[in-house]
């Protein structure tokens, strides 16, 4: 539960995916890369719901994950302020300025919907849902560190990250269907594009999976990228399962839905 109430759930994902991402790519990573990564997610999503839980209009809508960062929202704003300058320091001092460039136009596109959505929620919302944003960015980000460092055929990294951000979709896509009361099934301020995919998540994880385990047949002997593709296979199947269960609590589910996205540890030892 404190991997999650810590919003550390996150940048574990960000992290495992950015290795093996690199691995796929046959990219050595810097080793401080995935770590840089899964800090600066930290950063964001405590960012984020310190600035839910300011929001009184949106008090209704809290979850305790909201309640525990106001509870420790001192704590918090301190365990920032340190890390923040840290982490920008090594962004300009060890980071390649190619990998920089990159993640600074990911960052900037994140903080920009990030900002619009804290101002202007439902009106932002109405026209791209934060599922969809924040599953495509998360995926984005998590790959830049492997695509700037590609040289040439950056197109066969394009499937996986492609699946990546579908899976992060559907992730985002349960957790907001499983928050919200049985009887509705959705929040009232959800994009109609969640509610059908929360109505459809069953045969979406199904279709993921049945299509990562095909791109990992053509990519049979591909070393790492096959592994990828079925660690995705896994992740989609496992999302299938707990949307087919009936035996856990809301905040167990909203664990698990992150936890089967780490499922590219099962194969790290082939993907080395």
């Amino acid at each position: 539960m404190y991997w999650h109430l810590l919003s550390l759930d996150a940048p574990t994902v960000a992290a495992v995916w950015s290795w093996s991402f690199a691995r796929a790519a046959h990219i050595d990573l810097p080793r401080f890369a995935p770590l840089l990564l899964a800090v600066g997610t930290w950063l964001v999503y405590v960012a984020d719901r310190i600035l839910d839980g300011l929001d009184s209009a949106n008090r209704a809508h809290l979850r305790e994950r909201h309640y525990f960062y106001s509870q420790h929202r001192k704590m918090f704003l301190a365990a920032g302020a340190i890390v923040s300058p840290v982490f920008v320091w090594i962004v300009f001092t060890r980071m390649s300025p190619a990998v920089r460039m990159e993640d600074t136009a990911v960052f900037a596109v994140a903080t920009l919907y990030f900002l619009l959505v804290h101002a202007h929620g439902p009106r932002v919302e109405r026209w791209l849902p934060k599922e969809l944003a924040v599953g495509v960015l998360f995926a984005a980000a998590t790959a830049v560190p492997t695509w700037a460092r590609i040289e040439g055929h950056r197109y066969t990294l394009i499937p996986s990250i492609a699946v990546f951000a579908v899976l992060c979709w559907l992730n985002c896509v349960a957790i907001e269907v499983w928050e919200w009361p049985a009887a509705s099934r959705t929040g009232p301020s959800a994009h109609r594009t969640t509610v059908w995919a929360g109505q459809h998540l069953q045969p979406l994880a199904a279709g993921t999976a049945f299509l990562s385990a095909a791109l990992a047949f053509v990519h049979l002997h591909s070393g790492a990228l096959f592994f990828l593709y079925l660690a995705s296979a896994m992740a989609a199947l496992l999302l299938l399962g707990l949307a087919r269960s009936r035996h856990f609590t809301v905040m167990q589910l909203r664990v698990a839905v992150d936890a089967v996205l780490l499922t590219p540890l099962f194969f790290a030892a082939w993907m080395r």
